[in-house]
């Protein structure tokens, strides 16, 4: 799986994962901690940021990944479908991102930890910014719960179903929300929100996510319970597995050249922020993908670790 976009990778990459880690460690148990950092967040941070970025953005944006990858485990990932446990947490964890008190259903540690990533990420982000990350993460958290929703009675989604839910559940657009930031000011509200560059930011989302049902097929299959990825849709519906994940691959291939075609067409007028924008969506596609072939450990011996 190749992608026609120049790869990043901040110098201090080591740096940077070994502080996300150390940070985990003051509220997660040892084994989770080892567990999450097998993910290597901070080396997705370090993938995809600007260089300019100031070191407090980028803890905090390795932070709210390491977090991130602790929840989906503890409450989405590993828990059976229907699980009592989940909505709960994710409504706590809601209070907590609309400044309210935390009812507690998430854990005492895992919200506090939610809460440093929340004031550290107030602390470096605009006002604007901030509300643009707030409101991607509560649709991040809207459509978990609807992932697992599509898990409870075994049944598989259709694939237009799930590949809508997935451009969320993915976690994408946060993550760019704080990529932008990371080159300062200059991608606003209205070029955010601008028609062409939600199509390229969809694009760019959907790449990620089909990159990553490719990588995590196997061990998702292992999950407690039905675990739908893009190729275990295909394999539902007859398909060999190596069919399911090179058709997988081929649509990431398919929507990486239709967003090359898109900025194309558009970059004699594009605007600088609009620009920016775009060097963040490529860095976020790039930077997964490399991720993913540092991150392999993550989708072997789920069950075992």
């Amino acid at each position: 799986m190749s992608l026609p976009f120049r790869a990043v990778c901040h110098p201090d990459i080591d740096k940077i994962e070994k502080r996300a880690v150390e940070w985990l460690a003051q509220f997660a148990e040892p084994r989770m901690v080892a567990h999450v950092a097998r993910a290597r967040p901070g080396r997705i941070v370090a993938r995809t940021v600007h260089f300019e970025a100031s070191d407090d953005l980028i803890n905090a944006y390795a932070r709210f990944l390491s977090w991130g990858f602790w929840f989906d485990d503890v409450f989405i990932d590993d828990v059976p479908a229907d699980d009592p446990t989940s909505i709960p947490a994710v409504c706590s964890i809601l209070d907590i991102l609309d400044f309210r008190r935390p009812s507690g259903f998430a854990g005492t540690q895992m919200e506090a930890a939610f809460t440093e990533v929340v004031n550290s990420l107030r602390r470096v982000l605009l006002p604007e910014q901030w509300a643009r990350w707030a409101d991607q993460m509560r649709l991040w958290f809207a459509s978990m719960v609807m992932q697992n929703a599509m898990r409870i009675d075994g049944t598989p989604p259709a694939a237009a179903v799930y590949r809508t839910m997935r451009r969320y559940s993915v976690c994408s657009i946060p993550c760019i929300v704080l990529i932008d930031a990371s080159a300062g000011a200059v991608v606003d509200w209205n070029t955010f929100w601008d028609a062409d560059m939600t199509v390229l930011r969809l694009r760019a989302a959907k790449v990620v996510a089909w990159h990553n049902d490719v990588f995590s097929y196997h061990a998702e299959r292992k999950h407690p319970g039905s675990f739908w990825n893009l190729p275990a849709i295909y394999v539902a519906a007859d398909a060999t597995p190596e069919e399911a994940l090179r058709r997988t691959a081929n649509e990431a291939a398919e929507e990486a050249a239709e967003f090359v075609r898109h900025r194309d067409e558009i970059s004699p007028r594009m605007t600088k922020a609009q620009r920016v924008h775009v060097q963040s969506l490529e860095n976020w596609m790039s930077g997964c993908r490399d991720w993913s072939l540092e991150a392999t450990a993550r989708y072997v011996g789920w069950r075992e670790s």
